[in-house]
């Protein structure tokens, strides 16, 4: 069965369910490809009643890429020529960043980036990476790992010594009190 709105229903893999525009299909080419495999199309007028469910993206990820979209809802999407262009230039406008800070703890920003990837959302991914490395640049790696949540090499050995210390005590405790 056809469907004549002008919204398509997706499912996220956590079953929430979101309903975009047919037109931010331009800017996903991974459902844009997928549907068109499947006999449907924007020219004919004919997508699924149904929702398409997205197994490799969580809820939260696609209602940050729903926002995206609605932010960017009247720009075109980037031709490769223009990504080209501009891939050196690092801005990013106050309104992504105020999106994007939102994803906290970062592994948050990590599934959005990952479903960016997935859905094949160039301009998307183009704004994830710069966002990412404006936070990143100049830190040290200290600073870097604090910002992307994520422990250091040396903290985790650290730590990992700090806890074979402690069962070698243990031992000798329980050798002790024999």
């Amino acid at each position: 069965m056809a469907s004549t709105s002008q919204t398509i229903k997706l499912i996220s893999s956590d079953g929430k369910p979101f309903s975009l525009k047919q037109a931010f299909l331009k800017k996903a080419n991974m459902l844009t490809q997928m549907l068109t495999d499947l006999g449907f199309s924007e020219e004919h007028g004919n997508f699924p009643e149904e929702g398409i469910p997205l197994p490799s993206v969580e809820g939260e990820a696609l209602e940050r890429i729903a926002e995206w979209l609605t932010l960017h809802d009247a720009e075109e999407p980037n031709t490769e020529e223009q990504r080209q262009m501009h891939r050196f230039n690092r801005n990013v406008q106050k309104e992504d960043v105020a999106l994007f800070d939102k994803c906290f703890p970062r592994k948050k920003l990590a599934n959005v980036i990952n479903a960016a990837y997935y859905l094949e959302m160039p301009d998307l991914t183009d704004t994830l990476i710069k966002y990412t490395a404006n936070h990143l640049e100049g830190k040290e790696a200290a600073k870097m790992a604090e910002w992307l949540e994520i422990p250091l090499k040396k903290d985790e050995r650290k730590k990992e010594a700090e806890g074979e210390g402690e069962e070698e005590s243990s031992d000798k405790r329980k050798r002790a009190d024999a």
